[in-house]
């Protein structure tokens, strides 16, 4: 496996630690005192306002500060979204996390969204996270939330759900079935005593025949809508959703539009795909195997990130599919705990699927 790249962005304080390599598919950098003093100027000013993350005058808030972040950190991202790093994803490490302070680990997503314990956190991995666009939600996950929780549930162990833990989370973008899928998604580890394996492909790794490009560019795959967003992943204790937010979705999933698996530059492919929601079209058999084709393609470039406390990935959900190992859950207090975040380059192109220009939550 190739080494990791270079570490060639300027640093604003003394030097970063030296970094195990991973892949050349992940940019690892480590927060330098210096950056992580002037991030937590910013998180101060930030608590003082919100008692949540979950509000969009929080969200334009963090847009706004995150023009102060240091410049070595605000010239990664850019690097990163611009395509100017040859990578999938950037392994930020160095974010602390107060372990007594945050509590237990939640026994399900449908935690409280108003002044949680681990609010410092939230707003940390807001903050930096913006520094590659912008902060929203859909309407049919959560109610919109914005930093998802990710642990592990029992009963949804053998699905393809964050929640899962017996079954390989398989190859996936976020929100693949939808063409306002994020750009980028931010992943924040809390705790990951069970050593549980993040999984990751980069399509710049990949060399692509002519024939397959031909077959994986052409609207000839059908994606439906994954588990997450439908009316029974979505019962809370603290909300409720009306029936007619789920009309859009269940249109999706009656009448799926035909869609291609990589589309744009043909040197800098972008991904449409979902392992285990998508299929070619009905008697397509060229593209049935073209996409099988793919995916062992991703399998035979794949690289892992075991997250620590304190790593925050971020993934470029356009250029990199990524997915989850199978791992035994420490159910209790102490189990896998980790925070997931959307951000998107055109806000103001979803604004049609919005409830209005202030809103963050697609619908």
């Amino acid at each position: 496996m190739a080494l990791a790249l270079a570490h060639t962005i300027p640093a604003t304080g003394p030097a970063a630690s030296p970094l195990p390599a991973i892949s050349s598919s992940i940019y690892r950098h480590r927060l330098t005192p210096l950056e992580w003093t002037a991030i937590t100027r910013i998180v101060d000013e930030l608590e003082q306002s919100f008692g949540s993350v979950e509000t969009p005058e929080f969200a334009d808030a963090c847009s706004l500060s995150a023009q102060q972040l240091p410049r070595s950190l605000r010239e990664l991202a850019h690097r990163f979204k611009y395509l100017h790093l040859p990578c999938g994803a950037v392994l930020l490490s160095g974010v602390p996390v107060d372990d007594a302070r945050i509590g237990p680990s939640p026994a399900h997503w449908d935690a409280p969204w108003r002044n949680p314990p681990s609010l410092r956190e939230e707003i940390a991995q807001c903050l930096i996270s913006a520094a590659l666009g912008d902060i929203f939600g859909w309407r049919t996950q959560e109610n919109g939330r914005f930093l998802r929780h990710i642990v592990p549930i029992d009963k949804e162990r053998n699905e393809q759900l964050g929640g899962s833990s017996s079954a390989t989370l398989v190859w996936h973008n976020e929100e693949a079935f939808h063409a306002l899928r994020c750009d980028f998604l931010s992943i924040f580890c809390y705790r990951n005593e069970e050593r549980a394996e993040t999984i990751l492909s980069y399509i710049g790794d990949l060399h692509i025949p002519d024939d397959k490009w031909a077959v994986l560019a052409a609207p000839r795959f059908v994606i439906l809508p994954d588990k997450s967003h439908l009316p029974d992943q979505n019962i809370s204790e603290h909300w409720r959703l009306d029936d007619h937010a789920f009309e859009h979705i269940r249109r999706m999933h009656a009448d799926p539009q035909p869609v291609p698996a990589l589309s744009g530059a043909r040197e800098q492919p972008f991904i449409q795909v979902d392992e285990a929601f998508m299929q070619a079209l009905p008697g397509d058999q060229d593209a049935a195997d073209a996409l099988d084709w793919l995916l062992r393609q991703f399998d035979a470039h794949k690289a892992s990130v075991i997250m620590q406390p304190g790593d925050m990935l971020w993934i470029d959900n356009k250029r990199a599919v990524h997915g989850r190992s199978i791992y035994r859950p420490n159910y209790g207090p102490r189990h896998r705990w980790l925070r997931r975040v959307n951000l998107t380059l055109n806000l103001r192109g979803s604004l049609p699927y919005r409830e209005n220009a202030i809103g963050r939550h697609i619908v």
